[in-house]
C-alpha cells in the first residue's frame, strides 16, 4: 500500500515496533519511521506472550506524549488489535485526522481459542470493535466473510449497524515473477506464522501418512511463531526430522526462493481473513492444499485443492495425488497462477485510497483547526 501511495506522490509514515523496522526499511525506505516501543524487543521470546505486554502498554502511552513531526490527514490502523486501534484513535483525535481500521480478521467465532492470552484477545477485540463502531472515520474489511463476521457479531451484541468497504489484499507480483526458476528441491511447502491456530500441530500427521506412501518426501516450513520449537520437537520424536526443513522467518526474496523450490503448497489453518500464504503459492505457481474455511470458499474456490478441516490425513491424500501427477499439478498452478493475477496490490491500494478520501471529516477536526 505504501509504495502504491508513494507513487501516486503521498507521503506515508509508520508508527512501528522496533522488530518491524528492518523490513520496513528495507521495502519502504522512502517513509519515516516512528518507533513506539523502542525499549521493549520481545522478538527472541515469542513462545512467551506476557513478554509483549509491556510493548504493548507503551505503545498505547507513547501515543499521548509522542511529539508529532508534521500534520497528517488520515491515521491508518492496519489491524482490529487493541495496542493499533486506541493509539490510532488517540493520534487522530490529536491531529484532527481521519482515523480509518482495516480489520484483517476477527478472532470471535472461532471455538479454538480458549487460552487465558486467546481470552484476552477476544476481551480486546470487542472492545476495539466498539470503539471503531463509535469513533473511527471509515472501516475496512479484508473479505466478504470478514465483513459479514463483524456485522453478525455486532448484531448480536444489539450495536448499530454501519457501513463498512470490502478492499481485498493485494500482492507484488513483480517481485515473485523476478523469482528464478529453480530445481524442485522440496515436495511441500508451508508458509505462514507457526502458531496452533495455523493448524501446525496437524502437520505432523499428514507428513507420517504422506512419507508412508513417499519415504522420500521433503517439506520445509516457512515462517517463524510462538510454537516452533513445539512443532520441531514433535518431528524430531516421530524420528521425521530428516524429511522437514524449517527455515524460520526470511526475508521476502529468501521466501520467493524457496516457493519456486517446491512443488505443492500447503495450508493447515483453521481460521483467516483472507489467506496471504495461499495467495503467495499460487501466485508461485503452485497447486495448493488447504482446510477448508469459509474465507476459501469465498475466494479460491475454484483454484485450490479443500479437504475438510482437521482432516491431516485427507490432506496428506491430496497430496501425494498431485506429487504422483506432476502433469495435473502443473496445470493447476497454472491455473491458480493466472487467477490471483486480479489480486494486485496497486488496485487494492486504490480502492482504499478511494475509500478514504471519500470519508468525512471528523467532529473533532473542526476543533484542532480552530
Amino acid at each position: 500500500m505504501a509504495r502504491a501511495w508513494l507513487a501516486q506522490g503521498h507521503e506515508v509514515d509508520f508508527l512501528v515496533a522496533r522488530a518491524a523496522y528492518p523490513q520496513i526499511r528495507a521495502n519502504v525506505p522512502e517513509c519515516g519511521l516512528v518507533c513506539s516501543d523502542a525499549f521493549f524487543d520481545a522478538t527472541s521470546y515469542l513462545d512467551q506472550t506476557w513478554r509483549y505486554l509491556p510493548a504493548y502498554a507503551w505503545r498505547m502511552l507513547s501515543a499521548i506524549w509522542l511529539q508529532i513531526p508534521k500534520q497528517y490527514d488520515v491515521v491508518y490502523a492496519s489491524n482490529l488489535l487493541f495496542f493499533e486501534v486506541v493509539p490510532a484513535l488517540i493520534l487522530s483525535r490529536r491531529l484532527g485526522a481521519k482515523c480509518v481500521v482495516k480489520i484483517q480478521h476477527l478472532l470471535h467465532g472461532h471455538s479454538g481459542r480458549i487460552s487465558f492470552f486467546d481470552k484476552m484477545f477476544l476481551l480486546s477485540e470487542r472492545w476495539c470493535m466498539r470503539l471503531i463502531g463509535k469513533y473511527a472515520s471509515g472501516t475496512m474489511c479484508l473479505s466478504q466473510t470478514v465483513a459479514k463476521a463483524y456485522a453478525l457479531w455486532r448484531q448480536r451484541w444489539g450495536w448499530p449497524r454501519h457501513e463498512v468497504q470490502v478492499v481485498g489484499c493485494g500482492l507484488d507480483f513483480s517481485a515473485i515473477d523476478r523469482t528464478l526458476e529453480e530445481a524442485k528441491q522440496y515436495d511441500v511447502i508451508l508458509l505462514g506464522r507457526v502458531h496452533e491456530q495455523k493448524g501446525v500441530f496437524d502437520l505432523l500427521a499428514c507428513w507420517r501418512h504422506v512419507c508412508s506412501q513417499r519415504p522420500n518426501s521433503t517439506l520445509i516450513v516457512v515462517g517463524e511463531g510462538p510454537h516452533r520449537k513445539a512443532l520441531m520437537a514433535q518431528f524430531a520424536e516421530a524420528g521425521l526430522s530428516r524429511h522437514v526443513t524449517f527455515a524460520g522467518g526470511v526475508s521476502e526474496a529468501v521466501k520467493n526462493g524457496y516457493l519456486r523450490k517446491a512443488r505443492v503448497g500447503l495450508s493447515l489453518s483453521f481460521e483467516e481473513g483472507w489467506g496471504l500464504s495461499v495467495t503467495e503459492m499460487l501466485a508461485s505457481g503452485l497447486p495448493v492444499v488447504a482446510y477448508e474455511l469459509p474465507v476459501f470458499r469465498e475466494l479460491f474456490e475454484s483454484v485450490i485443492q479443500l479437504v475438510p478441516s482437521r482432516f491431516p490425513q485427507e490432506a496428506a491424500m491430496k497430496i501425494i495425488h498431485l506429487l504422483e501427477d506432476p502433469q495435473s499439478a502443473r496445470h493447476e498452478g497454472i491455473k491458480g497462477a493466472n487467477f490471483v493475477r486480479q489480486f494486485g496490490y496497486r488496485e487494492v491500494a486504490d480502492q482504499e485510497l478511494d475509500f478514504i478520501q471519500d470519508l468525512p471529516n471528523p467532529s473533532w477536526a473542526k476543533a484542532v483547526d480552530s
